[in-house]
């Protein structure tokens, strides 16, 4: 049995495990972590609540990979040798989130949601290389892309919530004022130029891929915009503004994506 057998064997339970883990913690955890999150001041960032059902979503699409990739027939897959060591990281990260935020460990719960971004990006950003030089399957787009698309996307604007409310958890902005005011715009708007590169970056992948993650950040950002309006119009102007900017790359980038897609397919012997 060859060492590349045993790395491929111990990648696919990695994420198996890893896609349970994050599951069964945050569903387990999941009253405790939202009496933490009512214990602080209202954000002037937070999206409505609806807009975390975003998460069921998540749970039912990573479970969807896992077992995919778990088959022996993927296990020396190219495509997920590539990503999944990523897949299964950002995994175990979510499932300690859980575990940090009852425990009120605040900065370790941040310095997992940065893991987190960091470990999906790299996995978002090799599968989109690796789309440009080979056709990918069915399972590939629907079962590696799709999953990959919204967790992202949410992660995204999931930072961009969480380290303002992290600064006013330490006092470096007032709660409610003109600081935490100020630095949620920053972050809404860095983090929808930020989306807007990702977009990019994703759109020679899989359409599966970068429109959900574009998707997701659109549904975040409506989140905020539906639960701010009546308490700050800085933030719900700056929700509002983001939600454009990523609005027009991810209509472009469809554009872009349907007529490159055309030119491939017509470049090939035998396609009209």
């Amino acid at each position: 049995m060859g060492s590349e057998f045993r790395w491929d064997v111990a990648r696919q339970a990695a994420n198996l495990v890893g896609a349970l883990f994050q599951f069964g913690m945050t569903a387990a955890a999941s009253a405790t972590i939202q009496g933490v999150v009512d214990e602080g001041p209202r954000s002037l960032v937070e999206p409505a609540l609806y807009a975390f059902t975003i998460w069921v979503l998540i749970f039912t699409l990573s479970l969807a990979y896992a077992v995919y990739q778990a088959l022996p027939s993927n296990r020396d897959n190219p495509l997920l040798r590539r990503v999944g060591p990523f897949t299964a990281a950002a995994f175990f990260c979510t499932g300690l989130w859980s575990v940090f935020v009852p425990l009120r460990q605040f900065g370790l719960a941040q310095l997992m949601l940065i893991s987190i971004f960091i470990f999906l990006l790299l996995a978002y950003l090799r599968l989109s290389w690796y789309a440009r030089e080979h056709d990918l399957g069915i399972g590939e787009r629907w079962l590696v892309a799709l999953p990959i698309g919204p967790f992202l996307g949410w992660i995204t604007a999931a930072n961009a919530v969480s380290l303002t409310a992290e600064a006013v958890r330490r006092e470096l902005v007032a709660p409610g004022g003109v600081g935490e005011a100020a630095l949620g715009t920053v972050l809404l708007l860095v983090g929808a130029l930020l989306t807007c590169a990702v977009i990019l970056l994703g759109r020679t992948g899989p359409v599966q891929g970068y429109l959900t993650y574009g998707a997701t950040v659109l549904w975040a950002l409506t989140g905020i915009l539906v639960n701010q309006y009546a308490y700050s119009l800085v933030t719900t102007g700056a929700a509002l503004l983001a939600a454009a900017l990523v609005a027009i790359v991810l209509f472009g980038a469809l554009r872009g994506g349907r007529a490159g897609g055309d030119a491939r397919r017509s470049a090939r012997p035998g396609t009209a």
